[in-house]
This record gives structure tokens, sequence and C-alpha cells, in this order.
């Protein structure tokens, strides 16, 4: 099944408008090394306002060399995955304030050892395909923590990780540390094992940190995710096509730092926008605008051939519950059927603020059925089965046929925590929600299941780095 939201020819002027506002009203770049980066290419350059207008050649060239395929590989290389390949992968939200206690129920502030639990967790669960730290170390106060948050996470995940990065010394390290995951700097360059993701400031805005990363990243050839996080009515305009063209703008300004540094490193088209809630100013995650936005944004991504991640399977609903189930299966199938590369969204409660493991392990089965309603049904012979049909006859009885043993599990999806039961044998088996049989599941996770440990050798590396990073704090 597919889903396209936008025409060919609105696609085109949504384009042409996005070029339009970075050819005249131009881009806010916060940093220098950028700004004389895209004066050497052509752009006009105001360093008293920061602001940079960037040509058509500009935008055009580096969309050209922007690579449509590429690896985010894993410590465990089975779990490596290819991004352009036409296939959803999704990956849990991320850097969250707030922690939906399992064990207590309570909302409290994250800590540094809440990352291990949700890493270890994401890392047996089928559809949370790699992994980024859910939420922020608060209990570390310098910007050191990203490092130590990253460090937690590829210590408790053999699946890819990305997370962010502020500055230059900071991000050095972040890339010392993944060439040093992944076997050397060369070696990392052909299988980078961690990411970096970004977010212009909206509207049209790059800060100094944030671009100082990017530009790093760039250079190492560590994949990069440029993502807008606009917002309709406050950073960009209510109407969702001149929102698309805000994003579109930030982003291609983005791509195109990335491949003047280095032509050919790869970057992620990225969008977690959405529009704001007039009555409260929030930023309303669980809107149906959202998903209409963001699967737009995927078939834009498509048009230039470059990789897309953006937001869905998201909610404002502050608990497991109703609400956030309405809202995460909204905002998430309409970007299965986009063919999003990436859906980044899982485990987030409360518009992004808190972030629940139990929340990961239910929107992993929102995920896998999700997933299942995109692949719809294959109309062939042994699909129709009509020679099966003919053999059973009316009152025949399937069950028990070879084709249906042999479809079963290729052609049914089975869930794990939803309860197919009549209500009488539901309650006999202690009339559990799913919240309840999620819980259950992350402690049977946290106390069975084993992630594959880093080398020695490699642990004794990053904790040189982190050490390096203490001095730097």
């Amino acid at each position: 099944m597919k889903l396209e939201i936008l025409t060919e020819d609105e696609i085109a002027r949504i384009d042409e408008a996005s070029i339009d506002i970075l050819a005249e009203t131009g881009v806010a770049i916060f940093e220098r090394q950028s700004r004389d980066l895209l004066r050497r290419e052509g752009a006009q350059v105001d360093d008293a306002s920061a602001r940079v207008r960037i040509p058509e050649r500009v935008i055009r060239e580096a969309l050209e060399s922007a690579p449509s395929r590429f690896k985010l590989a894993a410590r465990d290389s089975t779990k490596s995955i290819q991004l352009g390949s036409g296939r959803t992968h999704f990956t849990n939200s991320a850097t969250g304030i707030k922690v939906l206690d399992h064990i207590t129920g309570e909302v409290r502030e994250s800590v540094l050892s809440d990352i291990p639990v949700f890493a270890k967790v994401a890392d047996a669960l089928d559809n949370i395909h790699f992994y980024g730290p859910t939420v922020v170390a608060n209990d570390i106060k310098s910007n050191m923590h990203f490092l130590s948050e990253m460090v937690a996470a590829v210590e408790n995940t053999s699946k890819h990780v990305t997370h962010e990065s502020h500055g230059t010394e900071l991000t050095k390290l972040f890339v010392e540390v993944a060439q040093i995951l992944s076997g050397g700097e060369e070696e990392f360059r052909k299988n980078p094992m961690v990411s970096v993701g970004g977010c212009p400031v909206s509207p049209l805005q790059f800060d100094g940190a944030n671009t100082e990363a990017m530009l790093e990243c760039a250079r190492a050839g560590m994949p990069f995710d440029v993502l807008s996080m606009a917002m309709g009515g406050g950073t960009a305009p209510i109407t969702l096509s001149g929102e698309l063209a805000v994003i579109n703008a930030e982003v291609l300004a983005g791509v195109a730092i990335c491949q003047i540094v280095n032509p050919g490193s790869p970057v992620i088209y990225g969008s977690v926008a959405s529009t704001m809630d007039m009555r409260t100013g929030v930023i309303a995650l669980g809107a149906p605008e959202r998903a209409i936005l963001n699967a737009a944004v995927v078939q834009v991504a498509k048009h230039y051939g470059i990789p897309s991640i953006v937001g869905g399977i998201s909610t404002d609903g502050k608990l497991p519950g109703d609400q956030t189930m309405f809202e995460k299966t909204m905002t998430g199938l309409p970007l299965v059927l986009a063919g999003a590369d990436i859906i980044f969204g899982p485990g987030v409660l409360s518009s992004a603020t808190t972030y629940s493991v139990e929340q990961l392990v239910i929107d992993n089965e929102i995920a896998g059925a999700l997933v299942r309603v995109r692949e719809g049904m294959l109309v062939d012979e042994e699909g129709l089965a009509l020679e099966l049909v003919e053999k059973m006859g009316p009152g025949g009885a399937f069950i028990g046929t070879r084709h249906t043993l042999e479809h079963l599990r290729k052609d049914v999806w089975f869930p794990q925590l939803a309860d197919r039961n009549i209500a009488d044998n539901w309650m006999k088996l202690g009339a559990k929600d799913m919240r309840q049989k999620a819980r259950e599941m992350v402690l049977q996770i946290l106390s069975e299941h084993s992630v594959n440990p880093i080398e020695e050798e490699q642990r004794k590396e990053i904790g040189r780095v982190l050490e390096a990073a203490s001095r730097l704090a």
C-alpha cells in the first residue's frame, strides 16, 4: 500500500518556494566557518547579521553529491541497516528530560542510569532498528553529558547508535569513539556505527554549536541528520504547505553545508515538525496535521533522493492509554504508507518531555502492525488458492490444511501484547491491559536479555576518551 500527499506539480512548487527562500530571504548561520564556505561557493554573506543567501546552483550541486543509499552499521553486523533500500525502520524518540518510572509508576527527572535500561530493552525489540539515548542525563551538569549518554548507549546495545553533539571539541570526541568502535578511521567511513543529528533553529537559523558539530561529522564521513523542528503557527506559517517550504529550506541549507565540506558525506533529510496548539502554545505531536506534514516530507526527500527520518508514533498523551494509542497510530500509519526510511518516535509521551520503557515496548508492537498494513496483499495463484477452495468446497474447514500452515506466519501478524481472547478467558488470565503486559516484558528483558559486550581493548580506548573529555568539562 502506498500514500502520496503531494502531486509532482506540488512537489515542484515546494521546491521552488524553498529555493526562493534560500536565495532571497536567506538563513542566519551563527558559525563563521560555514559562512566562509558558502561565501566561497558564491553565496551572499552579511557577517554582521549572519545572514546568508544561498544561490540555487549551490543547492542543486549539493543534492547531486548527497548519497541516496548508505549504511548505519551496528556492532552486531546482522543488525546493520541500509537506508534508501525502500524499507521503513524505526528508532526511539530521544533526549527527553523526564522518565515514567516502570518500577514506581511515577514521573521523575531522568538520569544517566536510565539510558542502559532503555538501550537494553531497545536491543531486544525486533522493530526498534537502532537506538539513540532516550533521555538526558540530568545528573551530569556539563555539556559532556552528551558523550556520557552516547557511551552508555553503545555499551548496552549492539545496534547502531545515534545521538546529538554540540561544538567542535565534543564532536571530535564523538567521532573518536565511533572510530574506535568501527575499527579505525577508514573502516568507520565504510561502517559508521554511530551517527549524529542536529536541528536548525526554526525559522531559518543555524546556531554555532550544532553547526560546528555538523561540520565535524561531515569531515569524518559520519552520517548526519539535518532535523527541522519547525512549528506551524509559531516558527513557520500555520499552513502546511508554507511550513513544508520552511522545513525544506532549512534541511537543504544543512545538506549544502555538509556537501561543501565533504562531497558525498551521508546526510538524512529530517523533520520532527508539527503544528502549534494555539490554546496552549505547545507543539502538538499527536496532531493529524503532523501526520500529513511529515508524510509530505517523505515525498520531498524521495524527490531529492535523500533518505528520510520523520517524527511519528508520537503523542501528547501523558500516560500509556487511550489518547496515546489513538495519536500514535494516527501519526505513524501515514508515514509508513508514504515509505519513510526512518520513523522517530517510539517511547515518547507527553509532547516529547516524558519517556517510558513500557511505552517503548508497546510502540514496538504498533510498528510491527503498521508495517503489516503497508505490506497489503499479494494477488497471485498461491494467494488466491483456487484449487484449495475447490477441494474444500462449501462448509469446508481450512484450519488444518498445508496451505494454512505454510502461510500462517507469512500472511498473518501476531501481537505479543494485544489480547485476542474472549472476555472470559482474558479474565482468567489476569485481565491484564497492554501496559501491565509491557511492564512484565520489560522486567523479563532486563533480567534475561544479554547484549554483546564491547571488546576490552575498545572499552579501554573509550575510557581514555572519556577521561580526556572530563578535562574539557
